[in-house]
C-alpha cells in the first residue's frame, strides 16, 4: 500500500495564505474533529489523524491525535486515498486505527466441513457465535433507536421479544446485554457492525491473577528472553519455587496473626478476614505459564536471545530480488561446494584423491538463463570468478557442437551490463573491480546475510542439487549426520573425474533446465532469453581477446629499467621496457623518482595476470590506451605453470637447498616437486591433500577463446537476434587507471588493530634507532696529505723545467 507524502504549510509552499475561519465542506465527506486511519510514510501501520479545517488552496490539515504532527493532503489525493482504503473513517469513540477490520474470516467459514481438526472446528465455532451475537445486537440497537423502550429490564425485555418475532436469529440477548450495547457501541445513526464485535468476547486474562504472581510471570518472561542459555523448563521451575516461597511467607504471617488472636481470646481468621496480601497466592498451570512465554516473543526479544539474524529471518518482511528488464541486464554470479565428489586420478590411472569441487554460476535475472558454470577445485576465488565470466562473453560452441542450438538452450552469451555479486573477498577486492570497470561491467553487491537478494542462483543451486547431483552414485543427498545414520559413503563410490561432472552438468542445463518452466512465473528460460534478444538485442565485446587482457588478477606494480618484480618473478624485455619507459616517465611524479645520479626511472603501472599462467603479465600504456604483454625473464621455466605451483616449487627449493640458476637446474626442480606431489598425496593430513588436489588439476583455457564476434544463425521463423557490439571502456579512460584506496573492512574493530599494530611496528623501530650508537666518523682520504707532504716548492720547480729545457734543447 502507498503511503502518503506529508506537505508543508500551503501558505508557506507558495500557495494562497491559509483561511482561519470555517470553509463549506458540503463536496466533502468530512466533518471537523473527524478521526481517519491514514498511513503515512515510514509508519508500519496506519495512524489516527483528526481533521481540522480546509484550506482556500483546496488542502485538508489534519493533525495526529498522539503528537500534535500537522498533515496536510491535497483534496485529489484525500479523495483518492479515500477510495484505495488508505484513509479509513472511524466512526467509534475510543477505537484505535488498529480496530478497522474486525471481522473474523474464521466466522465466514463453515465449521462443518469435513476433513478439518476438531480444534479447528471450535475456533470456527467461536467466531461464528460471536459474529452472530453481535449482528443481534446491532439489529436490536438499530431497532432500539427508532422507538425508544426506556431502560427498565421488564421494558427492554418485552421489546427485544417483540423485535425478534418472525426473524432466524437464534439467541435472545438479556435486558442488560443490549442496554450495556446502547451506551458503548456507537451512536444513534451510527452503529458499525465492527463496534459490537470490538466490545464483545475481549477478556482480559491477565486482570484475574494478584499483582504478585503477574510481577513474578514478567521476571520469569525476561529472564526467558535475555539469555540463549535460558530453557522454559528452568525459568518456569523458577516461578514455581517463588511463588511456593512466597506462600509459606504468607502462611507463617497468617499463623503469627492467629497465634496473637488466641493469646487474646479471639477465634483464628476466616478466609474472608484475611487480607488480600496475605491470602495464598493461586498456582498458575504449566500451560498457562508457557503461553505467557509465548506472548513475550517479539523481534527485540527474539534478537536477544537469539540474535539478530534470527529475529530478521524470523519477523522482518522478505525483500523482494532485483528485477531485470532485458536480457544480460543483470548477471548474478555466486560460488557453491557441489554436493558430489569427484576423482582426481595420476599419469597411471591410480585414484589419488576424492574430493568435492566447488561450482561458479552466472544467472541471468529477466530469463533465468544460466550464462556461464565452471567447475574448479579451487575455493572461490577471483580466479573462478573471472573464468565464468569469460565464458559469459562467447559463444558457447562445446554445447552447440554436442546439442546444436536444442531450443535455444544453447545460446546464453553475452556482454552483461550489471553483475550482482556478495561480498566474498573474491568480489570486493582490487582484481575483480578493476576488471569489471575496464571492461565496462557494473558491480553490484548484495547486502551482507541476506540470501533473498540473490535468490534466483540461489534457487538455481538447489534445482541442480535435485535434478543432477544428489542422483548420481557420488552424490551427498543428505546431510552429513544423516549421511553417517544411514552408513551412507558415496566417497567410496566416486569414479569420475571433475570433467565428467562438468559434461554431466551442462547435459541437464540444456536439455531441462532451460526448456522447462521456473518460479511462480512459470518463466522458460530458453523461450524468455530468445524473445528478448529478438526485441532490444544481444550485447556483444568488440573483441574477447583484448577482454582478456584486462580479465584477471590485479596488482599496482613499479616498472623501472629492470623490468617489473611481482611475486618473486621479474617480468622484461629491453625493447619492451624501453618503450614504456620513453612513453610513460615523463608522466611520473617527480618527488617519487629515486635521488641516485645513475638511478632508474620509476613509475606505477597497473598490472594484471592470470593465475594460470606465470610465463607473463599485462602492464597498462595509458598513452596508447592498450595492454602491453611483459615476459618472464625466464621463459622455459616459467611456460604452463601456474603463479600458485611456481610459489610451490620455489619454496620447495629454498627447503631442499636445490641449485636454481640455470633453465636446466630449474627445471630439475620442478620436475622433483611434481614427484615429490603425487607421492606425498596418499600420506599426508586430508585438509593438505585437499589444497593440493588443485596443482594436480591444472587449469585451462575455456572453449571458444578464439571467437571474436558471431552471429546465432536464424531460426526456422526467419527472425534474427541483433547483437549490439560494445567496445572496450578502458581505452576511454584518460587517467591511468590507479584505483583509489578502498575503505577498510572490518569497521571500527578493524582500524583499531590497524593503529595498534602500526604503533607496535613504530615503536619496535624507534627503539632500534636508539640502541645503535653514534656513527663513527669517516677518517679523511688519505690522498690529500700525501699530496700535500709531496708537493713542491718553487725553487724545484724552476729547476725540474730548466732541466726540462735542457734536454729538449739538446
Amino acid at each position: 500500500m502507498t503511503a502518503i507524502q506529508i506537505l508543508k504549510r500551503p501558505d508557506l509552499n507558495g500557495g494562497p495564505p491559509a483561511a482561519d475561519d470555517h470553509i463549506d465542506l458540503t463536496l466533502l465527506d468530512v466533518t471537523v474533529d473527524e478521526p481517519y486511519a491514514v498511513w503515512l510514510n515510514d509508519e508500519p501501520a496506519p495512524v489516527t489523524l483528526e481533521f481540522k479545517k480546509l484550506y482556500t488552496n483546496g488542502v485538508l490539515k489534519f493533525v495526529r491525535a498522539s503528537t500534535d504532527l500537522e498533515v496536510f493532503i491535497p483534496t485529489d489525493e484525500w479523495e483518492t486515498m479515500r477510495s484505495d482504503g488508505r484513509a479509513c473513517r472511524i466512526q467509534v469513540v475510543g477505537r484505535g486505527a488498529g480496530a478497522i477490520e474486525d471481522i473474523d474470516p474464521l466466522s465466514l467459514l463453515n465449521p462443518d466441513e469435513p476433513n478439518i481438526k476438531p480444534v479447528e472446528k471450535k475456533k470456527r465455532l467461536l467466531a461464528k457465535k460471536r459474529l452472530d451475537e453481535a449482528r443481534v445486537l446491532r439489529f436490536l440497537a438499530m431497532a432500539y433507536d427508532e422507538t425508544p423502550a426506556g431502560y427498565g429490564h421488564k421494558g427492554v425485555n418485552d421489546f427485544i421479544k417483540t423485535a425478534l418475532e418472525g426473524t432466524n436469529f437464534g439467541w435472545t440477548p438479556s435486558a442488560g446485554a443490549l442496554l450495556r450495547a446502547l451506551e458503548r457501541c456507537g451512536e444513534p445513526g451510527n452503529r458499525s457492525l465492527s463496534a459490537f464485535l470490538s466490545k464483545r468476547g475481549q477478556k482480559h486474562g491477565g486482570q484475574r491473577w494478584p499483582d504478585r504472581v503477574l510481577e513474578y510471570a514478567v521476571e520469569m518472561n525476561a529472564t526467558f528472553w535475555a539469555k540463549r542459555e535460558e530453557r522454559r523448563c528452568g525459568v518456569i521451575a523458577e516461578f514455581y519455587d517463588r511463588l511456593k516461597k512466597e506462600n509459606e511467607r504468607r502462611q507463617v504471617e497468617v499463623a503469627k496473626l492467629n497465634e496473637t488472636r488466641s493469646e487474646r481470646g479471639l477465634p483464628h481468621l476466616r478466609a474472608e478476614e484475611i487480607s488480600f496480601d496475605l491470602k495464598a497466592l493461586p498456582r498458575p498451570s504449566k500451560e498457562t505459564l508457557r503461553l505467557w512465554i509465548n506472548a513475550g516473543e517479539n523481534y527485540w526479544s527474539c534478537k536477544a536471545k537469539y540474535g539478530e539474524e534470527r529475529a530478521r529471518r524470523r519477523f522482518i518482511g522478505r525483500g523482494r530480488p532485483i528485477k531485470a528488464t532485458r536480457a544480460l541486464e543483470f548477471v548474478m554470479i555466486d560460488h557453491t561446494r557441489i554436493d558430489a565428489w569427484a576423482v582426481i586420478y595420476d599419469e597411471d590411472g591410480v585414484k589419488v584423491l576424492v574430493e568435492r569441487p566447488w561450482l561458479t554460476l552466472a544467472l541471468d535475472v529477466y530469463s533465468r538463463m544460466i550464462v556461464g558454470a565452471v567447475i574448479t577445485y579451487e575455493n572461490p576465488s577471483v580466479y573462478s570468478a573471472l573464468l565464468c565470466l569469460r565464458q559469459v562473453v562467447r559463444r558457447k560452441n562445446f554445447l552447440i557442437d554436442r546439442f546444436g542450438h536444442h531450443k535455444g538452450a544453447t545460446d546464453g552469451w553475452g556482454k552483461p551490463g550489471t553483475v550482482i555479486v556478495d561480498n566474498g573477498w573474491e568480489f570486493v577486492g582490487m582484481s575483480f573491480q578493476v576488471c569489471c570497470e575496464a571492461c565496462g561491467i557494473d558491480v553490484i553487491w548484495a547486502p551482507v546475510k541476506s540470501g533473498e537478494f540473490k535468490s534466483y542462483a540461489e534457487r538455481a543451486f538447489g534445482t541442480l542439487n535435485t535434478m543432477l547431483w544428489h542422483r548420481l552414485e557420488e552424490g551427498i543427498p543428505l546431510k552429513p549426520d544423516e549421511m553417517s545414520a544411514l552408513n551412507l559413503h558415496p566417497e567410496i563410490k566416486a569414479i569420475h573425474t571433475k570433467e565428467w561432472l562438468f559434461d554431466k552438468m551442462w547435459a541437464a542445463i540444456v536439455t531441462i533446465y532451460h526448456v522447462e518452466p521456473h518460479g511462480e512465473e512459470q518463466i522458460v528460460p530458453a523461450i524468455r532469453w530468445r524473445a528478448s534478444l529478438l526485441d532490444k538485442g544481444r550485447w556483444t565485446v568488440d573483441d574477447v581477446t583484448e577482454l582478456d587482457k584486462v580479465l584477471g588478477r590485479s596488482d599496482i606494480v613499479l616498472l623501472t629499467a629492470e623490468g617489473v618484480r611481482l611475486h618473486n618473478h621479474r617480468f622484461h624485455d629491453q625493447v619492451i621496457t624501453t618503450a614504456l619507459l620513453d612513453r610513460l616517465l615523463r608522466f611520473a611524479k617527480k618527488r617519487d623518482q629515486r635521488k641516485g645520479p645513475k638511478s632508474s626511472g620509476t613509475i606505477p603501472l597497473l598490472c594484471t595476470w592470470d593465475s594460470s599462467d606465470c610465463s607473463f603479465i599485462h602492464v597498462w600504456d595509458f598513452v596508447q590506451k592498450k595492454n602491453v604483454r611483459l615476459p618472464n625473464i625466464h621463459p622455459k621455466f616459467s611456460s604452463g605453470l601456474s603463479w600458485k605451483t611456481a610459489a610451490e616449487i620455489m619454496k620447495f627449493r629454498d627447503e631442499r637447498n636445490l641449485a636454481f640458476h640455470t633453465d636446466d637446474e630449474r627445471y630439475a626442480a620442478r620436475a622433483a616437486f611434481s614427484r615429490t606431489l603425487r607421492e606425498k598425496i596418499p600420506f599426508i593430513p586430508y585438509r593438505d591433500a585437499r589444497k593440493t588436489a588443485a596443482e594436480l588439476d591444472r587449469p585451462q583455457l575455456v572453449d571458444g577463446d578464439t571467437v571474436v564476434r558471431v552471429k546465432a544463425p536464424p531460426p526456422i521463423d526467419g527472425s534474427e537476434p541483433t547483437d549490439i557490439p560494445q567496445g572496450l571502456p578502458a581505452r576511454e579512460r584518460e587517467d591511468d587507471r590507479l584505483r583509489d584506496k578502498a575503505p577498510r573492512r572490518g569497521g571500527a574493530a578493524a582500524s583499531r588493530k590497524a593503529n595498534k599494530y602500526r604503533a607496535r611496528n613504530q615503536a619496535r623501530r624507534d627503539a632500534e634507532r636508539a640502541s645503535v650508537s653514534d656513527p663513527v666518523k669517516k677518517p679523511e682520504k688519505q690522498g690529500g696529505e700525501i699530496a700535500a707532504s709531496y708537493a713542491m716548492t718553487t725553487e724545484e720547480s724552476l729547476a725540474r723545467l730548466a732541466a726540462l729545457k735542457k734536454k729538449m734543447g739538446a
